[in-house]
């Protein structure tokens, strides 16, 4: 997807995230950029309803909020510093990266517009 295209950086940043997290040969500091993205910057987790109808289509908020709540499950309040390195180990890597397909893939198909333009 071109990066010219993205009507709201939001998107562009949350499939950019996915992406990282989907990747079978991830490297640390990619997942915890993609990680710091998530739950620091567009607060999926915080509220995951707040892009929902405008850069987050409906039928992605199910998978975006629970890839978010595993994250954070792994996370817990410590969203910061150098913790994600653990991410790949933890038990719940493989549906987290899961998530991360699926949801790429599904703003893949939806496209690049916001969500109340109908793409």
């Amino acid at each position: 997807m071109d990066d010219n295209h993205w009507v709201w950086p939001e998107r562009r940043d949350l499939y950019h995230a996915c992406v990282a997290l989907a990747e079978l040969q991830a490297d640390t500091a990619q997942i915890g950029a993609a990680v710091d993205t998530l739950l620091n910057d567009l607060e999926l987790f915080d509220d995951p309803q707040q892009g929902c109808g405008i850069w987050l289509y409906f039928d992605e908020l199910p998978i975006a909020d629970a890839l978010a709540t595993k994250l954070h499950a792994i996370a817990g309040e410590q969203t910061s510093g150098d913790w994600w390195h653990t991410i790949i180990g933890h038990s719940l890597w493989p549906k987290i990266r899961a998530d991360a397909v699926k949801l790429s893939k599904l703003i893949s198909f939806n496209g690049q517009g916001s969500a109340s333009s109908g793409r």
